[in-house]
């Protein structure tokens, strides 16, 4: 027997005595002859100097990841893919956000431009003298834009009782209630005179609610106060119906004139300088020191002829032409024509009757 021959048996029988030990195996097997020798895998560890533990460990280790690797889970491209998403996403927003601040500047910034540039152009207007186009608004109707002032001169039309020559008194509350809704018209330089003839109206018609059936007329009224001893002869009392009616018959009077000076378009004078000479003559005899003052005050607002014209007809200024001029005065004319007559029946009234107060206030 060769040494080569020792070596190679020597070899194989450490190498199935290494293999019993590896599977558990109690007893040491016979050595086949090597002609049998069945040809199978050898542990390299064992033969590169390892240890029975050190393959089995490698072994346990390869299959815990495998079972690993098939166990369910998440897949590793699904949350890269998730990722992506996510990454692709921001980028979009944070131009959406730039995109969006960017066009909010130009905007603001544009606005800024055209609001410039349109008080510059509102500034040069004037300048410019560009003609304004048309607006295309409808013109009234001249006969049916003074419906106040037609209030007032209808209901005045059947105070007066010609028959009998007597004032209706329900008649005249309602026309000076309805002449109180005119005046407001008329704007600033009117309003002193409309509050004070406002508080006589009242005055006169808490007299009437009060004897309604025997005031019937002017006259009547006036009696019964005066037979149940309201006043002390001429001086009448300052919360009676015949007080009030007094005051009412004097703003008319007052309001004559200054309507009648409205009645020529031209040549005639300005009705401030009409309402001082009303004033002087119908109320200015009758206020004390203060009311002097205060009145004469207020007139100085009148404004032109036109103004009060194109008021009482219920148009603007730039609209009042020849035809509106014409039926405003038509009705202003008709009203002063009324007054006339009545006021001075009026005033017979109370002279009658010794009721004409003269007294200052």
């Amino acid at each position: 027997m060769t040494m080569r021959n020792i070596n190679i048996g020597f070899l194989m029988s450490l190498l199935l005595l290494g293999e019993c030990i590896t599977k558990g195996e109690g007893a040491v097997p016979s050595v086949p002859s090597v002609p049998t020798l069945p040809l199978r895998r050898i542990p390299l560890p064992f033969l590169r100097g390892g240890s029975s533990t050190t393959v089995t460990t490698t072994t346990a280790a390869r299959t815990k990841k495998k079972k690993r690797q098939r166990q369910p889970g998440v897949n590793p491209i699904h949350i890269v893919a998730i990722n992506n998403v996510k990454q692709g996403l921001g980028k979009v927003g944070n131009k959406i956000q730039h995109d969006a601040s960017t066009m909010g500047k130009n905007a603001t910034r544009e606005w800024g431009k055209l609001t410039s540039n349109t008080r510059i152009f509102i500034a040069n207007i004037p300048k410019l003298r560009i003609p304004l186009p048309h607006l295309g608004k409808k013109r009234k109707n001249p006969k049916s834009c003074c419906k106040k002032l037609d209030d007032v001169c209808h209901t005045f039309s059947s105070v007066l009782r010609k028959s009998n020559n007597e004032v209706d008194t329900a008649q005249l509350l309602k026309a000076c209630r309805a002449h109180l809704a005119f005046m407001k018209t008329g704007g600033s330089s009117l309003r002193l005179v409309a509050k004070d003839l406002e508080s006589n109206v009242q005055k006169a018609e808490r007299a009437f609610k009060k004897f309604h059936n025997e005031g019937k007329y002017l006259s009547s009224l006036l009696e019964c106060e005066k037979n149940r001893g309201m006043h002390d002869g001429d001086e009448l009392h300052e919360k009676s119906g015949a007080m009030g009616l007094l005051w009412i018959r004097r703003s008319l009077a007052f309001q004559l004139d200054l309507y009648a000076s409205f009645l020529s378009r031209t040549g005639g004078v300005h009705p401030r300088d009409a309402a001082y000479g009303a004033y002087e003559e119908h109320l200015s005899p009758y206020h004390g020191w203060a009311l002097r003052k205060v009145f004469p005050a207020s007139l100085a607002q009148m404004p032109e002829r036109r103004v009060f014209i194109a008021k009482f007809g219920g148009i603007a200024v730039e609209e009042l032409d020849e035809e509106y001029d014409r039926a405003v005065v038509k009705r202003l004319k008709a009203l002063v024509d009324t007054w006339d007559p009545l006021i001075r029946c009026w005033e017979e009234k109370f002279e009658v009757l010794g009721l004409e107060d003269r007294r200052r206030v």
